[in-house]
């Protein structure tokens, strides 16, 4: 069963469910999630010259922190099966 994050994010008793935050505690993790993400981008060591690679695809770091969310729920039921 695939998981979809904008199907999660409605039902508050299912996203509760898989994470065990509810939606109002979920978006408050948002600004955390930010501060924290633009931090490891700064610091990291470049592994190429700005600009070079391909584009994300993914711009607002509201959309990553979806899409990691999502991610980490699709991989979930692989550690309780």
């Amino acid at each position: 069963m695939m998981l979809n994050i904008e199907g999660v994010l409605k039902q508050d008793r299912l996203l509760r469910a898989l994470t065990r935050l509810n939606r109002k505690a979920f978006d408050a993790l948002l600004p955390t999630f930010t501060t924290m993400y633009l931090e490891t981008q700064q610091t990291k060591p470049r592994q190429r010259a700005l600009g070079g690679g391909r584009k994300a695809r993914l711009q607002k770091v509201q959309d990553k922190y979806r899409k990691m969310v999502e991610t980490y729920l699709n991989v979930l039921p692989f550690f309780f099966s």
